[in-house]
């Protein structure tokens, strides 16, 4: 009897926790950041950034909270490519860029300031390109985990996802919009913390 007790236990906990485990490559993944057109104290709050990111990418959490993700109903993101949650999931951690596709389980990216204060616009980047270009409007006044948040989004679009230019229902559903919104949330959370 004790032994089917332990057994039961043992089942419970895997099959409630299954999704707490991350693999290798959440926490060692790579951030490969390079910077253009930055000073000493900017580049201390990419630094930062970049730290949260790494906490966040190594978080079961951060795997919890896309894999549940849901759009119109079901575990899915708009814009998804045709995959999965779970396949979005490995793609980030594969870290196959368009530019140089090979998997790497890295973020290699060089981002470049540049001031632009009519725009709406925090940054912009295409996949065939290297830099991801960050207006100093917003720069400045973001908190770490809101630069965490924008670099992922951005990196996102050099795995090839995408979403309307324009704003609509469906945008923040998109794989760059709502992975950055989740990294923000739990960035600022791990920042608090840290404070």
């Amino acid at each position: 009897m004790q032994a089917f007790k332990i057994l039961f236990l043992f089942l419970t906990l895997n099959i409630s926790n299954v999704r707490a485990f991350v693999p290798v490559e959440a926490y060692t993944f790579d951030f490969n950041i390079e910077t253009s057109r930055m000073g000493p104290i900017k580049e201390e709050k990419l630094i930062k950034a970049v730290e949260l990111l790494q906490e966040v990418f190594a978080s079961p959490e951060f795997k919890r909270r896309i894999l549940l993700h849901r759009y119109n109903r079901r575990y899915q993101f708009a814009h998804n490519r045709g995959l999965s949650n779970y396949q979005i999931y490995k793609r980030i951690l594969n870290g196959v860029e368009k530019l140089y596709p090979v998997k790497n389980n890295a973020m290699d990216v060089v981002v470049e300031l540049y001031t632009n204060n009519n725009s709406i616009v925090m940054g912009y980047t295409n996949p065939f390109t290297q830099k991801i270009w960050m207006n100093t409007k917003y720069f400045n006044r973001h908190t770490p985990a809101e630069v965490a948040s924008h670099l992922t989004h951005e990196w996102l679009h050099k795995l090839g996802f995408g979403h309307e230019r324009k704003k609509s229902d469906n945008r923040k559903y998109s794989v760059p919009y709502a992975i950055g919104y989740i990294v923000k949330e739990m960035a600022r959370e791990l920042d608090e913390n840290i404070r």
